[in-house]
């Protein structure tokens, strides 16, 4: 079994734990009830933490098309199955939820939060909404470190609030892939993703967030979140929901993502 079979067939494991049904076309695993197909893009294994570690990029694409919704994963365990089984079992637990609930548009999902913002272009009065999928902030603990006080889900959200505004003056889908940690001696770590590509703004809003965190002893805290935007009208949005911000029209111009 190549790497990419292991993972594959993990994921098909977990996502049909979960209660969806699938199947196997070539190399992808095809979610029929939403025509999304997923492939484990270079995947990794080592050894690590006393045990096996696997690395991975899913990627979730409509049917027949050729890019996608990549999101990274790493996961842990005595074997190789079990660490696959673990990174398969995170974006169960932390993407699918926010993808599935975009496509089907339902509300019935109590595992995904949903948020609102505006952004108001100062210059031409132009103004863009959005509904944001927030799925589970998935936390986890390493080595010595202290049982974990949960953020509230939309706790990433508001740390990258100022810093995703000016890139989101446009009409067009879009996602951001955020992990953060925090190490012993005030050390942090993060990565952000905007639309598959590293994202500088977005790292450092989440690095200032991971300061904030509680100390974590001789161990290591981290937290991942996959957020989804949706181009939503302006009169749409709740009142009682909105979160806005005005910006410079050359500044959106100039960092739309593309």
């Amino acid at each position: 079994m190549t790497n990419e079979e292991l993972l594959i067939s993990s994921l098909e494991a977990e996502v049909s734990k979960a209660g969806y049904q699938c199947a196997r076309h070539g190399d992808a695993l095809f979610i029929p009830s939403i025509a999304l197909e997923l492939f484990a893009r270079s995947p990794g294994l080592k050894d690590a933490m006393g045990g096996r570690a696997v690395s991975v990029t899913f990627e979730a694409c409509p049917e027949g098309a050729t890019d996608g919704i990549k999101v990274f994963q790493i996961g842990y365990g005595r074997s190789d199955y079990e660490a696959a089984r673990d990174a398969s079992n995170q974006w169960c637990l932390g993407v699918l939820p926010a993808l599935l609930t975009y496509v089907t548009q339902t509300d019935q999902r109590g595992d995904v939060e949903k948020a609102h913002m505006i952004v108001a272009v100062d210059e031409t009065g132009e103004q863009f909404g959005w509904t944001v999928y927030l799925p589970p902030i998935l936390s986890r603990a390493y080595g010595g470190s202290p049982s974990l006080d949960e953020p509230e889900q939309s706790a990433m959200f508001k740390a990258l609030f100022d810093s995703i505004h000016p890139f989101a003056a446009h009409k067009t889908l879009f996602w951001l892939e955020c992990f953060a940690a925090r190490y012993p001696e005030r050390q942090v770590d993060a990565t952000c993703r905007l639309n598959n590509a590293d994202w500088a703004e977005g790292r450092n809003a989440l690095l200032a967030w991971a300061t904030s965190w509680q100390e974590p002893g001789d161990g290591i805290l981290s937290r991942r979140q996959f957020l989804l935007f949706k181009p939503t009208p302006v009169d749409s949005i709740p009142k009682s929901a909105e979160l806005s911000s005005l910006l410079d029209e050359q500044q959106a111009l100039h960092k739309r993502p593309r």
